[in-house]
């Protein structure tokens, strides 16, 4: 397996559709995307850590957009 392939790969899931939403209110904020979580050739030591990071960078995402979200509502 080519090297360049080898971890863990976090995408957006083209697949899940938040559209039906009954709430008006979550219709017009933004909503969260769903993503896809995929491992190849690694152990899972090395999973956890990659993991980990990855998750860190979402949730670091998130909170600026939380912050984003209530600046531009005051």
């Amino acid at each position: 397996m080519d090297s360049s392939k080898v971890g863990i790969v976090i995408k957006e899931n083209p697949l899940y559709d938040n559209s039906y939403s009954d709430s008006s209110k979550l219709k017009k904020e933004a909503h969260p995307n769903v993503m896809s979580v995929m491992m190849t050739d690694i152990t899972a030591e090395a999973a956890m850590v990659e993991m980990k990071r990855k998750i860190n960078l979402l949730m670091k995402v998130v909170e600026e957009r939380d912050h984003e979200i209530t600046a531009s509502r005051e």
